[in-house]
């Protein structure tokens, strides 16, 4: 199922059970609950006020007497989806729950139903399986799928880019194996896009596998009415064909068009058409012609005969397009040389995990022994009234007396309302204890913040163990509710907040037997979770946790000294999280852990980056433009400074790199010791300059580092100028700088009066 949404997305909720939702992108405040920005046309879907974006339902509960939830995977527009663990038979499947609110039509719940019997009856190996529906006591309806312990195309897109023709073809051919088989049930998809196209990579074979997801929901989501743009309506924006946009009856070639749409996503790493509002994306499917690969990504070449594919499949009238999905997926199949070629770094599924995964077998097998053995009933009740008890016995215990903050760990604390409250400032002393039904411990800790601001946190090391350390926030938002009458407004109405508990930092920049520690974490005022585990470092898969005889650790968070100047704010570990370095101010950052190899094991976690990276952004300057950023090293150590355009250019061109055309050697880092130095830099495909900024040789973390940036435009060296200030009683170093920017940006005027200025009179 997709990966657990880390977007804070804003909610805002009051009297009333239909608020205004903030848009997670523009910030504009919107009346009702609709699918999609009426100003940028970002996906809204799931954050009405019925939807359940802090916690969604208690773990470890038990749903329909079978399903134990273990743990929230994401969110749609009707409610969440879970993962659950079959009760009776240990396996591990995906719960998809409607919320209450969603779900009280009639109408609507007969069609929920009757869809899951119909996408049960699916059973390609590309399609998500279907297993169980049903309805709760709250009048919300549930279904029980096949768990996919992998990411979907979206995250694979975001993170790694464009992909070449080959892998392109490899996943579509795959999704039209499994609407081949939908569209001989009369069944439409509706919604293909990436965030519905599930990757991982089964171990046993190395084969790669593309599921689908999302059959059911999408066409019950049509129901009866066909609304405007701006308020319900099937499908996604970027993805939709003409037909959808007009309301009008689809067949299958709808689907053939979208899966058109994300093919070309898939080779250009942009949608095939973008605008300011979700009306502008629908109004260039009906009347713009569809653009060509090779005008706007002469960086991805791909072959004629697949852009005639993509082209074919975005015909504007159906009759144009591939006849069924069968003929669509043959003509890839011709252009295909050998699957088998294609490199991939899709999920691998741990074969440990394969083996306690929910399938249809399963499933069919234990409905016939249910059947036959209908004794078995009252042990099954039985189970539900020990789950039953066993929940209200650890909530008896959670029930404590508020002792003040503690300095050393108290047991049970692996849960939220468990969380040991503990001091800002003074350490506390954990241990690690021993490893339960291949789980390790995990403690939870929080810390009241009185103030939003920059923060230290540091974590001991622990010998042979691998601990990391996760921060957890709620996000709070706050808008007035414009004009009205203040007489008779409630402190509800006027102050309408939403909240979502969001990942804000994960530590995990070093191996067993090394501390971690981060300086200068950005974290608002308010309560903060820190929650400590042990569990495999990135370069050691699929161990089980190590136990250990309650080895202690020391876990600290204090404030960041006060200063004057301006300073790093973490997470700034990768380009989607890039800190802004400002053209008229040097900037205070502080080194991280040492990687020497960053490159190798962020492809190996790419879903977490290391914090030890610090990447920088130069934003505002126009292309033509000389940028280059001046770096002063700390006093002990080295820093190394690579050019992250520059880099990512050439993962890119490693990507589509063949024994026929080989890759080109990557970019040398530029490594600065002692003396100051400058870096030009590139513009990515976005106009924008990085720099990324790693510990070297020598450099201890929490060292202080400084950098400024300098362009050939009005006012460019003014940043440069504070660095010089900063340096005052360092005359060598500022010496360095200068000989340094007078190489570097020679096309400057304002660099040039500077020097003129600082020559000695004759």
């Amino acid at each position: 199922m997709p990966g657990t949404d880390t977007t804070a997305r804003g909610r805002l909720t009051g009297a009333s059970t239909v608020g205004p939702i903030i848009c997670t992108s523009c910030a504009k405040v919107l009346e009702g609950e609709p699918n999609f920005c009426d100003a940028c046309g970002t996906d809204l879907r799931g954050l009405g006020a019925g939807s359940d974006t802090l916690s969604g339902l208690e773990k470890e509960k038990i749903i329909d007497g079978r399903y134990r939830l273990l743990e929230k995977l994401g969110e749609g527009g009707m409610g969440s989806v879970y993962k659950v663990e079959h009760v009776r038979m240990g396996k591990i499947a995906a719960l998809k729950v409607m919320r209450p609110d969603a779900a009280v039509d009639k109408g609507l719940k007969a069609r929920f139903l009757q869809e899951s019997r119909v996408v049960a009856k699916l059973s390609h190996p590309n399609t998500v399986q279907v297993f169980d529906a049903g309805e709760l006591d709250d009048g919300s309806l549930f279904m029980a799928m096949e768990y996919v312990p992998g990411k979907d195309l979206a995250w694979h897109l975001r993170v790694h880019g464009p992909v070449g023709e080959e892998k392109a073809i490899s996943i579509a051919v795959q999704v039209l194996a499994s609407l081949a088989e939908a569209h001989e049930h009369g069944i439409i998809h509706r919604d293909i896009k990436p965030a519905n196209v599930m990757l991982l990579r089964r171990r046993k074979g190395g084969d790669d596998q593309v599921k689908l997801l999302d059959f059911g929901i999408a066409k019950l989501a049509e129901g009866d009415a066909r609304n405007s743009i701006t308020g319900d309506f099937v499908g996604t924006p970027a993805y939709m064909s003409p037909e959808q946009v007009r309301g009008e009856e689809v067949d299958a070639r709808s689907d053939l068009y979208s899966l058109g749409a994300l093919l070309f996503e898939l080779v250009t790493g942009r949608q095939l058409y973008t605008g300011p509002t979700a009306v502008s994306i629908v109004k260039q499917h009906l009347e713009e012609p569809v653009p060509r690969v090779a005008e706007l990504a002469p960086h991805a070449p791909v072959s004629p005969a697949f852009e005639k594919i993509i082209s074919t499949a975005l015909a504007k009238k159906p009759d144009d397009r591939f006849k069924d999905a069968e003929v669509m997926k043959k003509a890839l199949e011709a252009l295909r040389t050998s699957t088998r070629s294609v490199t991939s770094d899709f999920t691998p599924m741990p074969d440990e995990l394969a083996a306690k995964m929910l399938s249809r077998e399963d499933f069919d097998r234990y409905e016939r022994r249910l059947r036959s053995e209908r004794l078995l009933a009252p042990v099954a009740t039985l189970l539900v009234l020990i789950a039953l008890a066993v929940g209200g016995w650890r909530a008896l215990q959670h029930l404590k007396a508020d002792e003040g903050p503690a300095s050393v760990e108290q047991e049970p604390n692996d849960q939220i309302k468990q969380a040991n409250r503990i001091a800002l400032g003074s350490p506390v002393k954990g241990a690690m204890g021993a490893a339960a039904e291949g789980e390790g411990d995990r403690d939870l800790y929080v810390v009241q913040l009185p103030t939003g601001g920059s923060y230290r946190l540091s974590l001991s090391a622990v010998h042979d163990l691998n601990l990391t350390l996760e921060v957890l926030q709620i996000d709070q938002l706050k808008g007035d509710d414009g004009p009205g009458d203040a007489g008779t407004a409630t402190k509800q109405d006027t102050e309408k907040r939403a909240e979502k508990l969001r990942r804000r930092l994960f530590l995990d920049d070093v191996g067993p037997s090394e501390a971690e520690r981060v300086d200068g974490l950005e974290l608002m005022a308010g309560p903060v979770y820190l929650r400590v585990e042990e569990r495999p470092w990135c370069s050691e898969p699929n161990r089980p946790p190590r136990e250990k005889s309650l080895v202690q650790y020391s876990l600290a968070i204090e404030p960041m000294p006060a200063g004057d100047g301006f300073f790093e704010s973490e997470p700034n570990d990768s380009a989607l999280t890039a800190a802004p370095l400002p053209l008229t101010r040097a900037v205070t950052g502080w080194t991280g852990a040492r990687l020497d190899e960053l490159d190798r094991l962020t492809e190996l976690r790419p879903d977490a980056p290391f914090s030890s990276a610090d990447v920088w952004k130069i934003e505002a300057v126009p292309p033509t433009e000389q940028v280059v950023v001046a770096i002063v090293p700390p006093e002990r150590g080295a820093l190394v400074v690579v050019d992250q355009s520059e880099v990512d250019a050439w993962r890119q061109r490693k990507a589509q790199s063949s024994p026929s055309r080989p890759a080109p050697p990557p970019p040398p880092p530029l490594i600065v010791r002692g003396t100051p130095q400058l870096l030009g830099l590139s513009a990515g495909p976005d106009g924008l300059r990085r720099v990324r900024v790693v510990a070297g040789e020598g450099a201890l973390p929490g060292s202080a580092y400084q950098l400024a940036a300098a362009t050939t435009g009005p006012n460019g060296v003014a940043g440069l100028l504070d660095l010089l200030r900063t340096l005052e009683g360092r005359p060598a170093s500022q010496a360095a700088l200068l000989d340094g920017a007078s190489t570097a940006l020679k096309r400057s005027p304002e660099l040039a009066r500077l020097l003129e200025a600082r020559r000695p009179a004759q």
